[in-house]
């Protein structure tokens, strides 16, 4: 049985709002997670997937600790993370990484990258041994960016660039868990392939586990190890990838993926003779 680096428990998330006008305007509660219970295996990728509005980004950010959680409780390599301050949460926020939607707006557009990717050691107080622009320029080559690349500001980058920019900054501190919240949505596919597979290179390479946030099924299916599959902030099924995505059960999986565009194997096989005809395969 594979170890969980991550344990959510019975969480929830309840958003009160006061209405406008006078001092005694009445309050709206929001439930955006309501009992949702899941585990991050050591080494591996739990995706979470759901329409815009399913509680999905409310769960990555309490899993970030961005917000606390109204109920539940988690655990991080078995210790109750659940409202951690001070050197604990210092600590959490050493193994735990976030990599945002947007790469831009996550990114000062004034800093350099080298000032951005070194920022969690400033914030962490971490010296590393060989020296803050040394392993800058060694975390840009290994997301695939030139290491002279450092002294450039954001805007001179494009999407995908911008992106694995912000992956290194997330593995500057060494994390154990990287949490992407629609990290590549925001990116064209072909540039998406290469984002997930750099993601998948880091996590052989390096041990990491990720909680994979997206709302793009067919982007899951080629990154994640199980899934949970959220819904008006619930998890209404979850389980191995191939299981969910090749018998899923609940009805709302089902017109998940229902609505994932197929290729017409007609128009395939069409393509396939033109190119034939033409010479341009055997």
């Amino acid at each position: 049985m594979t170890e969980s680096i991550l344990s959510a428990k019975h969480v929830s998330k309840v958003f009160v709002t006061r209405g406008d006008g006078a001092v005694f305007a009445g309050t709206t509660r929001f439930t955006a997670v309501d009992d949702v219970s899941f585990e991050v295996p050591r080494g591996k990728t739990l995706g979470i997937v759901g329409e815009s509005g399913s509680g999905k980004s409310t769960t990555a950010r309490i899993v970030a600790k961005l917000i606390d959680p109204t109920e539940g409780t988690l655990e991080f390599e078995g210790d109750d993370v659940t409202k951690p301050s001070g050197r604990a949460l210092a600590a959490f926020r050493s193994n735990v990484q976030v990599v945002f939607q947007d790469p831009f707006s996550s990114l000062n557009p004034r800093h350099t990258v080298e000032k951005i990717i070194s920022a969690p050691l400033d914030y962490q107080g971490i010296t590393p041994k060989q020296g803050k622009r040394a392993l800058v320029r060694e975390l840009l080559e290994r997301v695939g960016l030139n290491a002279d690349h450092a002294q450039r500001y954001p805007g001179q980058f494009s999407g995908g660039q911008a992106q694995r920019i912000g992956i290194a900054r997330a593995l500057a501190v060494s994390p154990k868990l990287v949490i992407c919240d629609e990290a590549v949505s925001a990116l064209d596919v072909s540039v998406q392939a290469r984002v997930i597979n750099l993601l998948n290179e880091l996590q052989a390479e390096l041990g990491l586990s990720y909680v994979f946030i997206a709302h793009d099924l067919a982007v899951v299916r080629q990154i994640a190890d199980t899934v949970a599959v959220m819904s008006k902030g619930r998890i209404v099924e979850q389980g191995d990838r191939d299981a969910i995505f090749g018998h899923p059960q609940h009805e709302y999986t089902k017109t998940l993926l229902a609505a994932v565009p197929q290729i017409n194997p007609e128009w395939e096989l069409e393509r396939v003779r033109m190119l034939a005809a033409e010479g341009a395969v055997e």
